[in-house]
């Protein structure tokens, strides 16, 4: 079962683009004012590079980006949930030789949380808590569970359709609403051993829509960072000689707190059988651009991320193949939370309720495993990892649910001082790391330990 697990989790990264990378590498060498510029704008439908392509819509507060994806003709696409935002990982004081103070720097990384919904799969069910195999990014099986998977449908299309777009402000607060649908869509694949796989009903999805409900809040907020002293010669040009880690700080400043509540409406689904369930197929993605491998260092040396149910499991950013489970987890808990040893990055919700043909029902999330992402042009890159997951939906005509996703920007203006340039500053991140990283864990360590 660990080799079928390895070869599950193997899977092809979610299509990040590194176009987005240009705004990172601005905002990732120093914290500007730009962060106080965090008036909301509606944005879109707008073509975008982003995840394979198609259009977007959305928000835009300062340098945070949040909305969703879809497909168009000229780009076919499944549908993306996403948010682009600047995240504070710490800061400097910036001394000299003689003890004059300097300058005082944030260390910001540019992160990137999203849920891609990606493929429909109906399963013959035999035993529910025995899990249901999903798909490889190449639309096949992969392992093979008591429920056997009948027939599917792979959600990238160019017939997404968007409608309903409304955005107005109230007591200080944005909200967007619109709605992406896509109707009659044939499966696109069957289970030959399956009587009926590809002959019950009219062989075709009549209708799924997801009807988004974006809020987004600016407010202030208040986080224990960790702070360092870097001292550094008293002439030009500045050359670091010494580093000590201060201990924590806690730090006040502008926060864009993003939310999507999105109903799904699953309509004239063909099953086979009425004891079938209907699994939705996800990837929640979690990373961050760079820009180069010494910042990337310095991340993963004091602030590394998981995935957090709260509850049953961990998925930390670091995990290979071999960490993964042998067999499908489902959930009952409703929540997955993204986050460092400081702050909290991006939180997944569900509830159980689900409305099945009018009637309530009760469904469940899977997760099947993750996989690490890394993706360099030689200028930028983008680390992070992913986790392979799905909703679990009992049969019916009509089935109604509403997930929701959350993520917030903290970025307050730190920079103050005289002017580094952006290899001084790599230089001082660098130091931080090699002299004073070691508390720091310590002190994380004991403080967060993180469950298994």
């Amino acid at each position: 079962m660990r080799g079928i697990a390895a070869t599950l989790i193997a899977l092809a990264m979610i299509a990040v683009p590194l176009g987005i990378a240009s705004t990172a590498a601005a905002s990732s060498n120093t914290l500007t004012s730009s962060a106080q510029k965090l008036t909301p704008v509606f944005v879109g439908p707008t073509p975008t590079d982003r995840f394979g392509g198609g259009d977007w819509v959305g928000v835009s507060a300062g340098n945070t980006h949040f909305g969703v994806l879809y497909g168009t003709p000229e780009n076919p696409n499944r549908v993306v949930i996403f948010a682009e935002y600047t995240r504070t990982l710490g800061g400097a004081n910036v001394v000299s030789s003689s003890g004059q103070q300097l300058a005082v720097r944030g260390i910001p990384v540019d992160t990137v949380l999203a849920q891609s919904l990606d493929r429909f799969i109906e399963f013959k069910t035999v035993n529910v808590s025995d899990g249901f195999g999903l798909f490889s990014d190449g639309g096949m099986p992969t392992l093979m569970t008591a429920n056997v998977p009948v027939k599917a449908l792979n959600l990238r299309t160019g017939t997404w359709t968007l409608t309903d777009e409304s955005n107005e402000t109230v007591g200080g607060t944005f909200y967007v609403n619109f709605t992406i649908q896509a109707t009659d869509l044939p499966y696109t694949w069957y289970n030959p051993l399956i009587p009926g796989a590809n002959t019950t009903g009219d062989r075709m999805l009549n209708e799924v829509a997801f009807t988004f409900h974006l809020t987004v809040d600016t407010v202030t907020k208040t986080v224990d960072l960790p702070w360092y002293q870097v001292t550094v010669t008293d002439t030009a040009p500045r050359e670091i000689t010494s580093v000590s880690y201060l201990g924590t700080r806690t730090v006040s400043g502008p926060t864009v707190q993003m939310g999507a509540k999105y109903d799904h409406l699953i309509q004239g689904w063909d099953f086979v059988n009425g004891t079938d369930r209907l699994a939705l197929e996800t990837y929640l993605l979690l990373g961050n651009y760079f820009p180069d491998r010494t910042v990337d260092f310095v991340h993963l040396a004091y602030a590394r991320e998981r995935a957090d149910d709260g509850a049953n499991a961990t998925i930390l950013d670091n995990e290979t193949a071999g960490d993964a489970p042998a067999a499908p987890h489902l959930y009952t808990f409703g929540r997955i939370t993204f986050d460092d040893p400081f702050t909290r990055v991006g939180e997944f919700r569900w509830t159980s309720n689900v409305t099945v043909d009018g009637v309530p029902e009760t469904m469940l999330f899977q997760v099947q495993g993750g996989s690490r992402i890394e993706v360099s042009n030689g200028e930028m890159a983008f680390f992070g990892f992913r986790v392979h997951g799905a909703f679990i939906y009992p049969a019916g005509q009509t089935i109604v649910h509403d997930p929701a996703l959350s993520a917030e920007s903290f970025a307050p203006n730190l920079t103050t001082g005289f002017n580094l340039t952006p290899l001084g500053i790599l230089l001082i991140q660098v130091a931080v790391v090699g002299v004073a990283i070691i508390p720091a864990l310590y002190l994380r360590s004991r403080a967060r330990r993180p469950k298994h």
